[in-house]
């Protein structure tokens, strides 16, 4: 570990050591003033005699050539980097220019507690940047976003907030493995996202990290603290925030680099509503006054979800869309009376209506807003699992899903957004082997949250059993 540098300490004729801004793996950064210019700087030293690993020499000189090529207002500039020799020691300097601002460390541990409106402000402009530089050519990624290294500066009255994203000493470009042969955890416990711990990064690692980063703004509370349910972390009873930016954030933590937004710029169209996106739950409690029935034993569960034809005006109104060209169809074969017999008219009619309820039950969306509309029973138990859609009992059945229980991956939540909407629907999906099954557009929010936490939750019950016998 390096000495610190005492204040009024003069480094290279030229930089006077004014205070200690932080300390990490890769030396010590100070708040220095340049004599030559008079301006305030950032000096991060790394001290060759006190250093313990090769590797973090690399990453200095890494770090050096990388903000070297950044170019971006809320990237602090690069200014100088230089060496110093010593009668017995050999130490390396990196020079920038300085984030104005506290860190968002240290702004919640003077006791700020952002709410929802600040954190999405914040979020929009540290995906900025990540937008910035995963544009590049090679992409970079930071590897260590946290509260620490997010500088935060304005907001005060009706002063506009300016965000900076510094200390670049785990950067990683693309092109390259990580830094000791795909071997070396780089990164900040409990804002790492779980390939960090194999020495792999990708361009959504950066995105898990903003995840958890947003978490302790929101609950002034490490990561690492909250609870955890199958690697994932459990926060939605410890935040208040709307459903919208928790299904948001759970899709940017999720433990499954495949199942997290997969780019920045993918997480802010998000963000703002312009992206419908797909995420798993937990459990959740069964929402109040909701009319579906669900019964689990051991070994088996059934889900009756009634008809929701009536249930609210969107329901109705795309409901609807389906049957337009079926009552065309239909005007057509009554209107087929005045111009041929009546035998002919009937078989024309019914032709055309057997027709239309082919086309209303192969076309994917009326076929999903149709069926939207009707009585959906489910079934699972240890080897099969099943889904049908009927009117008025199981014997009027339209349509019935089978398959093994076993090819069952997971149920997710996922969006559709419907013309004159003002938000995305959500609605359930079922993930097999080979297909995706659909359910539950016109419930609320809620029942979908608690369905798919339920089907879940026996799935991980069956594996578990499974896995005993076994």
């Amino acid at each position: 570990m390096d000495i610190q540098y005492l204040p009024e300490t003069i480094i290279a004729q030229r930089y006077r050591i004014l205070r200690t801004l932080g300390q990490g793996g890769l030396g010590i950064t100070y708040r220095a003033k340049d004599l030559k210019n008079g301006q305030h700087v950032a000096l991060k030293t790394l001290s060759l005699h006190r250093m313990t690993d090769w590797k973090a020499l690399e990453l200095f000189e890494r770090e050096a050539r990388i903000l070297e090529s950044l170019n971006h207002p809320s990237i602090p500039r690069y200014l100088d980097y230089f060496q110093v020799d010593a009668s017995q020691d050999h130490s390396f300097y990196l020079v920038q220019q300085l984030a104005p601002g506290q860190s968002l460390a240290a702004l919640v541990e003077e006791g700020w507690h952002p709410d929802e409106v600040e954190v999405q402000q914040l979020t929009i402009h540290i995906l900025e940047i990540l937008i910035y530089l995963q544009s590049l050519t090679p992409p970079v990624i930071h590897r260590d976003i946290k509260p620490q290294n997010i500088i935060k500066e304005g907001n005060e009255g009706n002063e506009e907030i300016r965000v900076f994203l510094v200390d670049f000493g785990a950067v990683q470009d693309t092109y390259r493995h990580t830094i000791m042969g795909g071997s070396t955890v780089v990164g900040t416990y409990g804002y790492m996202a779980p390939e960090q711990f194999r020495g792999e990064a990708f361009l959504s690692t950066d995105l898990y990290g903003l995840g958890t980063t947003l978490l302790f703004l929101l609950t002034s509370k490490s990561p690492a603290e909250l609870p955890q349910r199958k690697l994932k972390i459990d926060f939605r009873d410890r935040v208040r925030v709307s459903r919208n930016f928790a299904n948001w954030l759970e899709k940017m933590l999720e433990p499954i680099v495949e199942d997290r937004f997969q780019t920045a710029t993918e997480a802010l169209a998000a963000l703002k509503g312009e992206l419908a996106f797909t995420y798993s739950l937990s459990r959740s409690e069964k929402p109040k006054g909701t009319p579906i029935v669900l019964k689990k034993v051991r070994n088996q569960l059934a889900i009756d979800i009634p008809s929701v034809w009536l249930r609210n005006t969107y329901s109705l109104v795309f409901a609807l869309l389906p049957l337009l060209p079926a009552l065309s169809f239909i005007a057509l074969g009554l209107l087929s009376v005045l111009v041929v017999s009546i035998s002919a008219k009937t078989l024309l009619a019914i032709s055309f209506i057997l027709l239309e309820l082919y086309f209303c039950s192969w076309v994917p969306t009326f076929s999903f807003l149709f069926r939207s509309l009707m009585n959906v029973r489910l079934k699972f138990d240890r080897e099969t699992c099943s889904l049908e859609w009927y009117w008025l009992s199981s014997l009027w059945g339209t349509n019935r899903m089978n398959g093994n229980t076993s090819d069952l991956h997971e149920a997710t939540l996922s969006q559709l957004r419907l013309p004159f909407a003002r938000q995305p629907f959500t609605f359930c999906v079922l993930h097999l082997k080979r297909r995706k099954i659909r359910f539950g557009l016109f419930l609320t929010r809620q029942e979908n949250e608690w369905l798919a936490g339920e089907i879940n939750g026996f799935l991980e019950e069956m594996r578990s059993r499974i896995d005993q016998h076994n």
